[in-house]
C-alpha cells in the first residue's frame, strides 16, 4: 500500500514563521471511510531556530539610556 501525503500547504503556512519539518512518524492507526479509502494518522515534528530574547533587547536599551 502506497501512502500519499501532501504537507505542502501546512509547511507553506508555517514557513512564514520560521518553522521547518524535521520528522514524520507514521502511526499504526488506519481508518477506512465509506468510499473505501484508507487513511492513516502521522505525527509531524516541526522546529524553528531559536529567536533572540526580546527581554534582553529591552534591557540593553534601558541600560544605554
Amino acid at each position: 500500500v502506497e501512502v500519499q501525503t501532501d504537507y505542502v500547504p501546512l509547511l507553506n503556512s508555517l514557513a512564514v514563521y520560521g518553522w521547518q519539518l524535521t520528522c514524520v512518524l507514521p502511526t499504526p492507526i488506519l481508518k477506512t471511510n465509506r468510499e473505501g479509502n484508507l487513511s492513516t494518522k502521522q505525527i509531524v515534528f516541526l522546529q524553528r531556530p531559536s529567536l533572540p530574547q526580546k527581554a534582553k533587547k529591552k534591557e540593553s536599551k534601558v541600560n544605554n539610556l
